[in-house]
């Protein structure tokens, strides 16, 4: 599980810069990542990281805990809303979905999930290989349903957003540093980017034009890191933010290289550290209280299956960035895409109106 869908940030990112001040007219959204844009595919694996039990879905329309790792709606939903596609993005292991869903957009990401294979070895969750192959098997689904050359240009237009990297390490290298043996941060950083091209690459080659990657949050202020490492005083892990923002430097730069070399793409990179730590560092500007402990139970380690409907919830999860000890509720979603839809870019990216 992680919190680098802050894709409210990363995906209006991409409508400013690519269309000005204009929304864009993608035809579906897909999305692959890790718990915090997961809308339900850990329900139909076996794995403990699952957010299918109440209290999660406590704001969900009907109080339903559909598998999403919040109180309420995710970032993509939000997204699909707002690009006039639909109210909610299934995961792609729901069954029967109809061919709107697929034709709209679906959600191939796994909480637990992370690029380097030892991750999901630990979760249980389905790598970022395998959510590779589910999209391969999409593309099948979506020519059965409007022909091959329909299918093609569908998937060249339309968004798709890679969001993860926090559990890499998390599971690997601070909580469990089974890859400290191996590797330093500068080592395993460059290990992971590796793996994120080689991703970004095998999606080109299957047609994906026009891509979102999303950089690390700081990874120090997740409650449940605080929890571990700064119990009493409640503070950052400077160390791990330190981290993620070099390996966010990084990858600015790896997406531009890609970009170069893939003819035709869109690569882009999208910050969801900076907006995230500034509404940690100003809290009362977004109408939050707290911002280093989640509103489920005591909020310092509770999530996943120790989020549960024995635990007590806060009163007001609106008041709390967190929803748990590592997942934002629908309020901190809410408040970044507004936030993001202020920041209207000046670059502007020529596009294919006809898509």
């Amino acid at each position: 599980m992680a919190i680098t869908c802050f894709l409210f940030i990363l995906l209006v990112q991409l409508c400013t810069i690519c269309y000005g001040k204009s929304l864009p007219k993608f035809p579906a959204i897909l999305i692959f990542g890790d718990s915090t844009v997961d809308t339900g595919n850990n329900n139909y694996i076996s794995t403990i990281f699952q957010g299918n039990h109440l209290p999660y879905g406590e704001n969900f329309p009907g109080r339903i805990a559909t598998g999403r790792f919040s109180d309420g709606k995710l970032v993509p939903d939000f997204m699909a809303s707002m690009l006039g596609l639909k109210e909610y993005i299934p995961p792609f292991l729901q069954p029967y979905l109809s061919n709107h869903d697929l034709l709209t957009g679906v959600s191939f990401a796994s909480a637990g999930s992370g690029f380097d294979d030892l991750t999901t070895a630990t979760s249980k969750a389905i790598p970022m290989s395998q959510q590779k192959k589910y999209f391969e098997h999409y593309i099948e689904k979506l020519q059965g349903i409007i022909g091959e050359e329909k299918a093609q240009k569908l998937v060249s237009a339309a968004l798709f957003v890679i969001s993860a990297g926090t559990n890499d390490f998390i599971f690997n290298f601070y909580d469990i540093p089974t890859r400290r043996h191996q590797f330093n941060i500068t080592g395993y950083q460059d290990f992971l980017q590796s793996l994120l091209q080689n991703f970004v690459e095998d999606l080109y080659n299957l047609g994906c034009r026009k891509m979102l990657v999303a950089g690390l949050p700081p990874v120090g202020c997740l409650p449940i890191q605080i929890t571990a490492k700064s119990l009493f005083l409640r503070k950052c892990i400077k160390e791990e933010n330190f981290d993620a923002q070099s390996y966010n430097a990084k990858l600015a730069r790896l997406l531009k290289e890609i970009q170069a070399a893939l003819l035709g793409s869109k690569i882009l990179y999208s910050d969801a550290y900076h907006p995230f730590m500034h509404m940690i560092k100003h809290p009362k500007k977004y109408g939050f209280v707290k911002t280093r402990r989640g509103c489920c139970g005591s909020g310092t380690y509770e999530a996943g299956p120790f989020c549960n409907k024995h635990r007590p919830i806060c009163k007001n999860a609106s008041k709390y960035l967190f929803w748990d000890s590592i997942h934002p509720g629908e309020s901190a979603y809410r408040y970044l895409s507004n936030m993001a839809m202020k920041k209207l870019l000046h670059h502007k990216i020529s596009h294919n109106k006809s898509h």
